[in-house]
């Protein structure tokens, strides 16, 4: 398992590498339908980065896919196409051998140096080894590498022994396919597992923490407590229910760190007022957040550190921004957000 990564960016490669991996494997048996269909289905390949980069998945990857690309339209004799799908190849890889060699043999079409016959048009086919003859001149996809199909200079033998080593890498394509979907199915596996513990970390938080005159709003990813009436009466001064109140939620929370870990973030809020800043947080409002992170570690076993303080934009209060609301919104809201488990050492 330490393998599989949770990593988007790298199960997208992965659901890549599969996607060519099978159309790879169709081309081989002749079904250029189902191969051109797998690889529309990719969409546009252009500016991949590399793993770990911002959409990145792997210029190898998409270089190939490209490369398949092309080889498959020059089968169904779609050369304006396989001619674009190379050119973006060397784009990405200049020194490419697939792509230039693609090119040299589709420029020649185009100047009547050879005949634009593809092996195949579309749909399912039967496997063509032995029964290319003298004067076929065409684009075929055997193995890796674009092949030009001459009878003239001994293609017969050669397309046979080349059509005895695609069952070979056809067998190995496979292979790669089963363990691609079984990496991204651990993968999967691996999220499942991670959104039910979460999942069920955030219902245990809830219900810890419920108590009279605090409202428990759960969200997809943390928990958020909001006090239904004003902790602070004016500036950083705060008023004794909310001062109990805190005190008593510092307890909960010291109790349940010590079965599910969480990180709490103390946001305080102010009110916007005239002559004041209208947005952007306050030193008032950070000022709030710092005297509710104490009562919460009074008479616990929490510390100040272990608490994250912000604050909140004026707009952003709990309660819609009307001036009945003032009151309610001069005070600090606390976001618990589950933590993973402890590494193992």
């Amino acid at each position: 398992m330490s393998e599989v990564t949770d990593n988007p960016v790298d199960a997208r490669a992965l659901h890549l590498q599969l996607a060519v991996s099978r159309a790879h494997s169709a081309a081989r048996a002749g079904d250029l339908d189902l191969a051109a269909r797998l690889l529309d289905e990719l969409g546009e390949l252009d500016g991949p980065g590399e793993p770990g980069e911002p959409g990145g998945v792997g210029r190898a990857t998409v270089v190939a896919a490209l490369n398949l690309r092309a080889k498959v339209h020059a089968q169904r004799g779609e050369l304006p196409e396989a001619d674009a799908c190379w050119s973006r190849v060397e784009a990405l890889a200049p020194d490419d051998p697939d792509a230039a060699a693609g090119r040299r043999t589709l420029a020649k079409i185009a100047a009547g140096r050879r005949h634009a016959r593809p092996v195949v048009h579309t749909g399912r086919v039967a496997v063509i080894a032995g029964a290319l003859a003298a004067t076929v001149v065409g684009v075929a996809l055997i193995g890796g590498a674009v092949k030009l199909i001459d009878g003239g200079e001994g293609g017969g033998s050669g397309s046979v022994a080349e059509a005895d080593n695609g069952s070979e890498r056809l067998s190995e394509e496979s292979r790669r396919a089963d363990e691609l979907k079984a990496r991204l199915a651990a993968i999967e596996g691996d999220r499942a597992a991670d959104a039910e513990q979460r999942d069920s970390a955030l219902d245990e938080v809830a219900k810890r923490l419920a108590m009279p005159g605090v409202e428990i709003r759960r969200h997809a990813g943390d928990v958020q407590l909001v006090f239904r009436t004003g902790v602070f009466p004016y500036d950083s001064v705060i008023g004794p229910e909310g001062a109990e109140a805190l005190t008593e939620i510092g307890r909960r929370l010291a109790d349940l760190s010590a079965g599910t870990r969480v990180e709490t973030t103390v946001v305080g809020h102010s009110v916007a007022v005239p002559g004041g800043a209208p947005s952007g947080g306050s030193v008032v409002a950070l000022n709030r957040a710092r005297v509710a992170a104490q009562y919460l570690a009074q008479d616990s076993d929490l510390r100040l550190t272990d608490f994250r303080l912000v604050s909140a934009d004026q707009r952003r209060g709990p309660f819609p921004a009307t001036a009945a609301n003032a009151p309610r919104n001069r005070t600090v809201t606390l976001l618990i957000t589950p933590k993973g488990p402890p590494p193992t050492p």
